[in-house]
């Protein structure tokens, strides 16, 4: 009789011990899991971090904006464009420097609300044919974006940067008769000047663009070039 009671004791014991390290097994799987997708996340938005750092820099400040600030303030010292800040060296060095600061502030709010929202501003060649159909495409890239798991959303960063970026202008260093209306109407040209590289960007050639890439006088948006997601 005690061997029996020893024996069920014992045998009450094992499955104890059986019930609670299986148990434990699996809170450790779940913890590791939890761990692993967490180390995987933390990875994830470092490369994504950046990724929208190198953006801003690379259009911010590297050769393609630097070389279209210079162009852009030659045309608007071409039609005294504002005519407040006259003619000569240093009002082309004025308007070099604030298309250089509109690019800039646009470009921060552009991929610091892409970061935000895990969007991909990178611009992709439509799959279809036809002059129209790719026209088309390129206008709604402007205004469509795709997020980290592939689905589609509306491009707050391309539809609000423009604006943002004009709106800092004419109340930072504009002339002081500049205002919101002005700040509208600039942001309007900004948001068509994404519309028409879009364009662009679907009708170059990839030899082109890999060559423009290695020159560094592409946009970091430009197909041709692998881009860190």
């Amino acid at each position: 009789m005690r061997r029996l009671s020893a024996s069920l004791v014992l045998s009450a014991v094992l499955l104890f011990a059986c019930s609670h390290l299986t148990a434990q097994a699996r809170q450790d799987g779940e913890k590791a899991a939890q761990t692993d997708a967490a180390e995987e996340d933390l990875s994830h938005g470092s490369s994504r971090a950046a990724s929208a750092l190198h953006h801003f820099i690379s259009d911010s400040v590297g050769p393609y904006p630097i070389f279209l600030a210079v162009a852009t303030a030659g045309i608007h010292q071409a039609t005294n464009n504002p005519p407040d800040w006259h003619q000569g060296f240093p009002a082309l060095s004025e308007r070099f420097g604030s298309n250089m600061g509109i690019t800039a502030t646009g470009n921060a709010v552009r991929y610091g609300l892409a970061y935000a929202t895990d969007l991909n501003l990178n611009f992709e060649k439509c799959r279809c044919t036809g002059v129209v159909p790719r026209i088309g495409h390129a206008f709604r890239s402007a205004a469509i974006a795709r997020r980290g798991d592939g689905s589609s959303m509306l491009s707050f960063p391309n539809l609000i940067a423009p604006y943002a970026a004009t709106t800092v202008a004419v109340y930072a260093w504009y002339p002081a008769r500049y205002d919101i209306r002005d700040a509208l109407r600039m942001g309007n040209y900004n948001l068509l000047n994404t519309v028409a590289a879009n364009i662009a960007f679907e009708f170059i050639p990839t030899t082109v663009e890999r060559f423009l890439h290695h020159l560094h006088l592409a946009s970091s948006r430009m197909p041709g070039k692998t881009h860190a997601q």
